[in-house]
C-alpha cells in the first residue's frame, strides 16, 4: 500500500543562508586540512625550506613579504611543533566539515552545534584584532562569524519540526 506524501515526515528545505554557511564551513575545512597536510610534510623534511625554496614552490618573488614571513616562522619551528600543528589543523578542518555536514543533513540540533562552535572562535578573533588592528582580514572574518551567529540564532529551530504523525507529550497533573 502506497502512503500519501502527507504521511511522510518532510525535511525542511535548506535555504540560501544555510547553503552559504555550509560552503563557508567547508572552505575553512579544506583550508585547514591542506595546511595540516603541509605542516605534516614539513615535519618530515630533512631541512626546513628557505625563503628562496618557498618562493620557487609558490612561483612568486623571493622578495615577497609573505614568503619572507613564512620562511622566518618555519625556521623557528621544530619537527614536533610542525607535527602538532598539522594534526591540530586536520582535526579543526574535520570539525568544520562536520558542522557543514550536520547543517546539510538538517539535524535539528545542528544549528545549536554551529552556534556554540562559532561563538567559541569570536574571543580569539577579537584578541587577534586587538594585537593586530590593521588587519582587514581579521575584521572581515569577525564580521562573517558574527553574521553567521545572528543568522543561526534567528533560525535556530528551523530544522526542529515535529513529525506530523507524532503527538505532543501530555503533561500529567
Amino acid at each position: 500500500m502506497k502512503e500519501s506524501p502527507s504521511n511522510h515526515f518532510r525535511r525542511p528545505r535548506v535555504t540560501g543562508g544555510f547553503i552559504a554557511i555550509i560552503a563557508f564551513k567547508w572552505l575553512k575545512a579544506i583550508t585547514f586540512v591542506i595546511l595540516g597536510i603541509a605542516a605534516l610534510k614539513l615535519s618530515r623534511a630533512a631541512a626546513m625550506p628557505t625563503a628562496v625554496e618557498i618562493a620557487k614552490f609558490l612561483s612568486v618573488s623571493k622578495e615577497n613579504e609573505l614568503v619572507r614571513r613564512v620562511a622566518d616562522v618555519i625556521a623557528t619551528v621544530t619537527p614536533g611543533q610542525a607535527t602538532a600543528a598539522g594534526v591540530a589543523s586536520i582535526v579543526i578542518g574535520c570539525v568544520f566539515f562536520v558542522e557543514g555536514a550536520f547543517l546539510l543533513a538538517r539535524i535539528w540540533w545542528s544549528t545549536y552545534f554551529t552556534i556554540v562552535l562559532t561563538a567559541m572562535g569570536v574571543p580569539l578573533e577579537i584578541y587577534e584584532i586587538v594585537h593586530k588592528p590593521d588587519s582587514v582580514r581579521r575584521y572581515l572574518l569577525l564580521a562573517i562569524n558574527l553574521a553567521i551567529l545572528l543568522f543561526l540564532w534567528a533560525r535556530r529551530n528551523e530544522f526542529h519540526q515535529m513529525d506530523p504523525q507524532e503527538k505532543p507529550a501530555r503533561k500529567s497533573a
